[in-house]
Order: C-alpha cells, then structure tokens, then sequence
C-alpha cells in the first residue's frame, strides 16, 4: 500500500540526493533504475503526516510501480518540489489549454503533465538532438501534423503543437490500446514499439520496462509522468504545495487562457508593423504567433496571424494599411558578409533588409543563414 511506504514520520527513507537543476529537461534520464541514494524522511519538504484527504486513483495503472515510486520520492526532496513548484506555475497558461483539449477528446488528465517530462513546459525549449517546443516535436515527425519552412515552424506554437502532440496520442492508443504503451511510443516512435511489441506479445508496459526491453529513456518516461501526475493531482494526501491553475471550487484560474482571434493574410506580413499599428507591444504579438520565425508570415499562400481576443476587427483594420512584402530573391550568408554589405550589393535599404528577415541592424551574419531580399 502507498499509504504504508509513505507514514511513519520515524523510518528513515531511502531517496535520491540528487538535486534537480531549476532548467533541467527530464527527458534526459538523470536517475539511473538501479540508484541507492540514502536520505532520511526529515528531507522530505514537508514531512510525511497521516493523510487528511483520500488518495484519487490516476486514470493509468501503474502508481504502484517501484519505478514510480522511485521517482514519486524523488520529488519530494525539497529540489524536486521547488522546480516542479516552478514548472507548473510557469507553464499556467498552456496547461490550462492543454487540460481543456483532454477534456474535450476524452483523453486521461495526466496527459496535461507530459510537458513537464518532455520541456519543462517551456514553448522553445530545444533538445540537443533538435527536437523543439513544448512537445519536443523532431523535423521529421511533425508532418501531416506541423508546418516547418523558411518561414515558420508550428513546433514553435505551444498550441498548434499541443492540438499535434494530442492527436498523436490519441493515434498511438487507437494502434496499440494501452495508454501506458501509447506514451511510451510517443517518446520512442511507434515503429520501435510496435517491434518490441511483436517480439515480446502480450507484454504490457511494465513488463518491458522491468525487463528492461526498451531503451532506457523510454522506460523512465511513463513513470516520470505517472509519478508528477500523481503529486500534482493527490497534492493534499502527500501533504505537499502545487500550482493548481484552478480556484478555490476547481474553476480555471483563468478561463480565457489559449482564446484568441485571427485574421488571416496573405503574402509577407510584418509582426513588427502590425504590432505598430495596433498599438500593442511586439513581444506579445511575437510570443502569439512564435511560428513565425523571421517575424512575417510567408510570402506564398495565406496564413492566420492570432491576436489578442477581442482584436480582430482592429487587426483587419490595421492589416488594409500594410503592404506585403514581394522578395527578389534569397540570399546564403557567406564568409565576410555584411548587412551593409548584402544591402549594397542589391541596391535594398538595411532597415528594409532587417526588418523583412527579423534580424537587428547591429545584428552579426552567422554564415549559412539565409536572408530574403524585398524589393526596396
């Protein structure tokens, strides 16, 4: 029983010393299955009293693993409640829409605590294998669910890449009707899993991570997320503090969060100069529509720009006094180049040249990159 391992204030326990780095990505496996730390139980932030509230049971079974409960204990050394403290609250308003999309695709309400495993619910977070944003999307897996281009890249957008990441789970538990399996594919790739799967059928989850039947950061991912699942959701039993993003009666603290209006353009758009027009600070408008990597939206075919809800109609207004922008031509940035330069050489004003790709007047060319050329 979890209420036995988890009483008696007077055992000392067994718990990692590690302690985790506030920016720290927990994909990267950082407790190895066959840790023995020892820490005694006055460690634990607040330490452990017989529960006032009864224990919920979590939607997916495996609370009850030893390696859940290695990283349930992990995370009630006082590093691990302080950066998921920090994680959940900075992650507000995407979780907010996360939890709203579960909700209406029926999917298990854990599933809201995947980002923490994958980004640390951080909308640019980068994996140094490339992988991007609050799902981790890699280049090659975002197709037929996000656009990567010159020009954007929706791994970028926490909330077009939420509604991806959700579709895909929901394609991965269709496929092998298990949701600890259907996680765990999302970390490892269905085509891995449906390998194993075959080599070893029948077998659940659990089964394969005892027997260490997968690689080793797919056997930490499930019970990393089942483990904060578990805090977060029964954070009174464990007698513990967590950002709930709901109120006092369970309301969001936020209803609005992930609202937004659109107006859809075509051509070149400058964030930049829409954002001067409406009156509105550019990081906001930027951070909206983070897709946009070079801060206008692409020259071939249309595009939804999101604004502040409530500002559509001035958003169509401001957008009837912006030309698009048309592009001669692109541009590699080789050895030696230069703004000045580059500008010169095609007859272009720099503040035309900068502002059509994003990029400061000061800024330094790092070879490769590719500019587009308007037409001064």
């Amino acid at each position: 029983m979890r209420c036995q391992r988890l009483l008696c204030a007077a055992f000392l326990f067994i718990l990692s010393a590690v302690s985790l780095p506030a920016d720290e990505k927990l994909t990267d496996t950082s407790v190895s299955t066959d840790d023995t730390v020892q820490e005694t139980a006055d460690d634990i932030e607040n330490p452990v009293l017989p529960p006032s509230v009864p224990y919920t049971p979590l939607e997916i079974s495996g609370s009850d693993d030893k390696l859940v409960d290695k990283y349930r204990k992990y995370y009630l050394t006082p590093g691990g409640i302080k950066w998921l403290r920090s994680v959940l609250e900075d992650g507000e308003q995407y979780r907010l829409y996360v939890r709203r999309q579960l909700k209406n695709r029926n999917m298990p309400a854990l599933l809201e605590y995947l980002p923490v495993v994958e980004s640390s619910y951080k909308a640019n977070a980068k994996s140094k294998t490339g992988a991007l944003g609050l799902w981790q999307f890699m280049a090659n897996s975002t197709k037929p669910f996000l656009i990567c281009s010159d020009f954007a890249d929706e791994r970028l957008d926490p909330w077009k890449s939420t509604d991806a990441a959700l579709t895909k789970l929901q394609e991965n538990y269709n496929f092998f009707h298990d949701w600890p399996i259907a996680i765990a594919a999302y970390n490892c790739g269905t085509g891995a899993m449906s390998r194993t799967l075959r080599k070893y059928p029948g077998k659940d989850f659990w089964y394969l991570a005892e027997h260490k039947l997968l690689r080793d950061q797919s056997v930490q991912y499930v019970p990393k997320l089942i483990a904060i699942a578990d805090l977060a959701q029964n954070s009174e039993y464990y007698n513990i503090t967590l950002p709930a993003a709901a109120d006092k009666n369970g309301k969001p603290v936020n209803p609005r969060a992930g609202y937004f209006d659109y107006v859809n353009v075509e051509g070149s758009i400058s964030l930049a100069r829409l954002a001067d027009e409406l009156r509105i600070d550019k990081k906001l408008l930027f951070n909206l529509n983070a897709a946009l990597t070079r801060g206008i939206t692409p020259p071939i075919g249309t595009w939804n720009i999101r604004v502040p809800e409530g500002m559509e109609q001035s958003a169509k207004d401001a957008l009837s006094t912006i030309t698009p922008y048309t592009f001669r031509t692109r541009y590699t940035v080789k050895i030696g180049d230069s703004l000045w330069g580059i500008a010169r050489k095609y007859n272009v004003a720099v503040k035309s040249l900068c502002e059509a790709n994003n990029i400061s007047e000061n800024a330094v060319l790092r070879i490769g990159k590719i500019l587009y050329i308007p037409a001064d």
